[in-house]
């Protein structure tokens, strides 16, 4: 057995909020224990009371969560400053909770610490791992090498990164706050673990599509583009965008990173700051030297259809016979920020997909966390929606 329970507030009143949102969770949880809870909440409230509370409604339960720039949910759709909370229970599965602190100091270590944390308290092996880390003080493809050296090469790392203070202003920030049991952590990373017999699928996808040549990055220095092609990297840009001094970074029109020239799935990177003096772009994570780049474009609607298929896709992918408990979504702050007032659609499409009764939660996070297909390694993407079904192994 597998179920899951969502509650969501956008009361300001921060015992208002949280009486609703237990008492949704509660509701669907039927007189069923949860084990462990999952918290999307507002950089802005009191999350040490938060944490409290549901603590002490649920004594003993495992919570993992993070700081959000937009929260979603099956009870309210999309919403801002609000508190959404995921609970989960089972009578087969283990789901347990891990932290690491001081990401920036000795990623190894963190990530060494939150999976040994999560693994102490089960015996079953892992099969799904959701991850939520701060973005930025470190390269994410070191975070997710460990993850996978740690939980081994079977095991799906999907997630996002913990949203900054306010990451539509400032989308380079780095600060992002992770939830772990009554803690909370700056600068770490929180996972929350499914071990046993759980029935799991996912979609990645976008909604961009490229457009002009494809080029190759031929140099980059950390998480600067130096060059693309042997020139400049600002010039590729500048043939489609406008890269003028003073002018805001292109986060509209972000970089396709292909592995190879020839491949058709691609990560996004999105411009965060342009070096007139050297040529050099920097992004929101690595672009690997010697891979193949494209840029490219999106209009509203194709966001929005990019979150459709991401669900599709999952739905499609799950496993035969079974029928999903609930969702998980991580969705970018840039796609927030460049839908705006429509945002709101990207949860309408997953619920005209999944159906009203599937309880679904997720958050806008800074970097989003996923393989293309399930067997690969994880990747770090931008401007992306991932989609996470949960359920019941089928027989």
């Amino acid at each position: 057995m597998f179920r899951m329970a969502v509650g969501h507030s956008d009361d300001i009143d921060i015992d208002a909020a949280l009486a609703a949102v237990l008492a949704e969770c509660d509701t669907t949880l039927a007189g069923v224990p949860p084990k462990a809870a999952l918290l999307f909440a507002a950089w802005e409230a009191d999350h040490q009371h938060v944490l409290d509370a549901v603590q002490s409604h649920y004594p003993g339960i495992a919570l993992a969560g993070s700081s959000s720039g937009g929260e979603m949910s099956s009870v309210m759709g999309f919403q801002q400053d609000s508190i959404a909370l995921a609970v989960f229970a089972s009578d087969d599965i283990d789901i347990t909770i891990g932290v690491g602190r001081d990401l920036a100091i000795d990623p190894v270590a963190a990530v060494r610490d939150a999976v040994a944390s999560a693994r102490a308290t089960t015996s079953q092996p892992p099969t799904l791992c959701i991850v939520l880390p701060t973005i930025g003080v470190v390269d994410a493809a070191i975070v997710l090498d460990a993850l996978r050296a740690e939980l081994g090469a079977s095991v799906p790392i999907v997630g996002g990164g913990s949203a900054s203070q306010d990451p539509v202003v400032d989308p380079a920030a780095t600060s992002g706050l992770q939830f772990a049991n009554d803690s909370v952590v700056d600068g770490g990373i929180a996972i929350l673990l499914f071990s046993g017999p759980l029935d799991y699928s996912f979609g990645v996808e976008t909604g961009w599509r490229g457009v002009g040549p494809r080029a190759t990055v031929t140099r980059v220095r950390s998480d600067r583009v130096v060059e693309i092609d042997g020139r400049p990297a600002i010039e590729f840009l500048d043939r489609y965008v406008d890269t003028t001094p003073g002018g805001v970074p292109p986060i509209a029109n972000p970089l396709a990173v292909f592995a190879s020239p020839d491949a058709t799935d691609f990560f996004l990177r999105a411009a965060t700051a342009l070096d007139h003096a050297t040529g050099e772009v920097t992004f929101f994570g690595a672009v690997p030297e010697g891979s193949t780049v494209q840029m490219t474009i999106a209009a509203a609607d194709d966001i929005v259809n990019g979150a459709t298929t991401s669900i599709s896709d999952a739905l499609a992918r799950y496993p035969e016979g079974g029928t999903p408990d609930g969702a998980l979504l991580y969705s970018c702050v840039v796609r927030r920020f460049l839908l705006g007032t429509r945002t709101g659609r990207e949860m309408d499409a997953v619920r005209a997909i999944v159906g009203a009764a599937t309880p679904v939660a997720g958050f806008y996070c800074m970097g989003e966390i996923a393989p293309f297909v399930d067997g690969e390694a994880s990747k770090f993407h931008n401007a992306t929606m991932v989609s996470v079904l949960l359920g019941s192994r089928s027989a």
